[in-house]
């Protein structure tokens, strides 16, 4: 299983504990699938390096 399953998974059961209703678990899933691709499509960029060094 990968890392990105078992953070899914873990976040899923989180949820579940507190009660989240699965129309809200599946909000969450989805928003954190969009941050993930929006990191994905930008990633950071290196620091410029100093010129005159």
């Amino acid at each position: 299983m990968s890392n990105l399953e078992m953070l899914v998974r873990r976040r899923i059961e989180e949820e579940r504990a507190k009660g989240t209703s699965p129309e809200r678990i599946t909000q969450l899933v989805q928003e954190l699938f969009n941050s993930l691709d929006a990191a994905q499509a930008h990633p950071p960029r290196a620091a410029p390096r100093d010129r005159f060094s």
